[in-house]
């Protein structure tokens, strides 16, 4: 039997919503795909292991303990890639991912031109240029430390809603388990 969902295993869903929702999208289509042409890339093939491309990834994650990476939704930041190889990557860093162990990795997967794949993306990243990283510090300062601390309290207040709430549903089930016992109730017919 499948483990319950709760509550609070949606808190990284729910400070993923809050990083997209403020970083910039700057995506140049035709520059995408001069990138991908410089780098061998085909953009109907996952980067990462060969198979159809479903998705795009951020090749350098947006979101890192739960605040925005450093990075954003840009033209150099995304990559062709297969829906299991993006969810697997998550926001790890590509290059060792690709060559580690984890569940869904290239070279768990045993794609056979691994290094292939590493060395087109290193390429796209030679030509993509320079990615220009912003600390925290730095996004704060921009946007202004009393807008940005109450934006990001926000979602403090949520996972703490969120834990409340999880509480109170173990509680209420736990009773309902207990009236089902009880009365042999299998629940509305």
């Amino acid at each position: 039997m499948a483990a319950r969902p709760t509550i609070t295993g949606r808190g990284t869903s729910l400070a993923h919503a809050f990083v997209h929702a403020i970083i910039p999208r700057e995506v140049d289509v035709a520059a995408q795909i001069a990138l991908y042409q410089a780098a061998g890339i085909n953009e109907r093939e996952c980067v990462y292991c060969g198979a159809l491309a479903t998705d795009k990834d951020h090749l350098r994650g947006l979101v890192k303990a739960g605040r925005p990476s450093g990075h954003f939704h840009t033209t150099s930041n995304l990559v062709p890639s297969c829906g299991p190889c993006n969810q697997s990557k998550g926001a790890a860093p590509w290059k060792p991912w690709m060559l580690g162990q984890a569940k869904g990795s290239p070279t768990r997967k045993g794609v056979g031109d691994v290094q292939e794949r590493i060395a087109r993306l290193e390429v796209f990243e030679r030509a993509a240029g320079a990615v220009n990283v912003m600390t925290n510090e730095a996004l704060r300062d921009i946007v202004g430390a009393e807008l940005w601390d109450r934006y990001w309290q926000h979602l403090d207040d949520l996972k703490a809603l969120m834990i409340a709430a999880q509480r109170e549903a173990q509680e209420i089930e736990a009773i309902l388990s207990a009236y089902s016992a009880k009365t042999g109730s299998r629940g509305p017919r």
